[in-house]
């Protein structure tokens, strides 16, 4: 497997899957005997490999934790990995699952159907993190989807376990599966002090709140670390627990949505492991998600977000 030259900027923990979209298809495609498109892609996706894409393509060094089955889907996630120096230390090759697999059935107006075939990354066991050394990550990310049920247990019990994570950045992004997190999982993981990204409706539906601000500050209550709430067209809002902060949006032509979460704290990730100041990080990550959304696709090719890496840099 890949291993980067350590130390490393952030362990990425969460799914690796494929994904295959297929492209125009019609809603009454069912009643069709033999039906053609015009696309049929294979990618890597899933939360924390496209996290790991992300803040490598943006030029930090980067680690995935997650697995994979010994089949053709995960030796093509390895692949990936490899031509994006993404460091393989923490994969787990499980040769009784199957890789996860997400067919995306898109029509001609965006609309998205996916039928999933869930592998290794439903599966979280305790030992597949016996591999990892966590002195050579300064920085976690951990996705929603990966801390519900029996997994979450796992990975909170996991963390609690990891010498000086105090030190650590940890960054969560619970997404919608925010509510369905099981409430011990969540006090396990608001006590590592996380630093939260979520977007607007997931903050006001977990707190209960209507106004967004109020939203902002019962998280801050629970984290005790900063809190990031995407706003879609109206920016990035922002709390330290002292000051509440927003940042413009980048106006952009809007061609698909897909993505522009991961990239946004994929951007943050990696603004603040340059050292960044926070505020430096959002505006990275509101450039970055435009950018995003402006393509098709939940990851722009490597040139250009080398490209938004130095137009940033020369600013």
């Amino acid at each position: 497997m890949n291993k980067v030259e350590k130390k490393l900027d952030v362990l990425c923990l969460g799914a690796a899957v494929v994904d295959i979209p297929l492209r125009p298809v019609s809603r009454e495609v069912f009643d069709i005997e033999s039906y053609p498109v015009d696309n049929i892609a294979m990618a890597v996706g899933g939360d924390a490999m496209n996290e790991s894409t992300i803040i490598s393509r943006l030029g930090c060094k980067t680690g995935l934790m997650a697995a994979i089955g010994d089949d053709a889907a995960g030796a093509f996630i390895l692949r990936s990995c490899d031509e994006d120096n993404i460091d393989t230390e923490g994969v787990t090759i499980d040769p009784n699952l199957n890789t996860s697999i997400n067919i995306g059935l898109v029509t001609e107006d965006g609309e998205r159907t996916f039928i999933t075939v869930q592998g290794a990354e439903c599966h979280f066991k305790k030992e597949w993190f016996e591999q990892i050394d966590m002195d050579n990550y300064e920085n976690i990310y951990i996705a929603g989807y990966q801390v519900c049920g029996k997994s979450g247990e796992i990975i909170s019990q996991w963390l609690k376990t990891v010498e000086n994570v105090e030190e650590k950045h940890i960054f969560f992004a619970p997404g919608p599966m925010i509510t369905a997190i099981e409430s011990e999982t969540m006090e396990n993981l608001f006590a590592l002090k996380p630093i939260l990204h979520i977007n607007e409706a997931e903050a006001k539906g977990y707190t209960q709140q209507e106004n967004v601000e109020e939203a902002v500050r019962a998280l801050y209550e629970k984290s005790g670390n900063l809190v990031f709430v995407t706003l879609g067209a109206e920016g990035t809002l922002f709390y330290d627990g002292k000051e509440m902060r927003r940042v413009a949006s980048v106006k952009t032509n809007v061609v698909d949505t897909v993505g522009a979460g991961d990239s946004h704290i994929g951007a943050i990730i990696a603004g603040m492991s340059k050292g960044m100041k926070v505020e430096d990080a959002v505006l990275l990550a509101n450039r970055t998600a435009a950018a995003i959304v402006g393509t098709s696709g939940p990851v722009m090719d490597l040139e250009e977000f080398q490209k938004i890496s130095e137009e940033w840099e020369n600013e």
